[in-house]
């Protein structure tokens, strides 16, 4: 199952040729609907499978150590906004370099891959 129009939808029309994939509106309702049997599989991003896993007992996600691929998260801004797209790029540069990104992925389980 996966929610429509995004790269998880894209991903397994892509490269799950034989899996029946559903279509749900609502991304967060996707985890309970596997967690009662409703779809076997939610395709989503590793950064949010270890807080479906940690909110519901009855999910698990096998592959947050090995998954299907690498991807990165953005942030959209307006074009002409070039103090906070410098302020934005800073301050990952620097939570990047003193670890605090580390610790904040550490801290809710997400998967670190810097």
């Amino acid at each position: 199952m996966v929610n429509p129009g995004g790269l998880n939808e894209k991903f397994a029309l892509e490269n799950l040729p034989h899996a029946s994939i559903s279509v749900h509106p609502k991304n967060e309702e996707i985890p309970s609907l596997v967690a009662d049997g409703s779809a076997d599989i939610m395709i989503t991003e590793i950064t949010e499978a270890p807080y479906y896993v940690s909110s519901d007992p009855r999910l698990a996600a096998p592959l947050l150590s090995a998954p299907f691929n690498h991807g990165e998260i953005g942030a959209l801004m307006q074009k002409s906004s070039e103090d906070l797209l410098a302020l934005v790029n800073d301050l990952l540069a620097r939570i990047k370099a003193d670890g605090s990104l580390r610790a904040l992925h550490d801290r809710y389980g997400l998967v670190y891959a810097y």
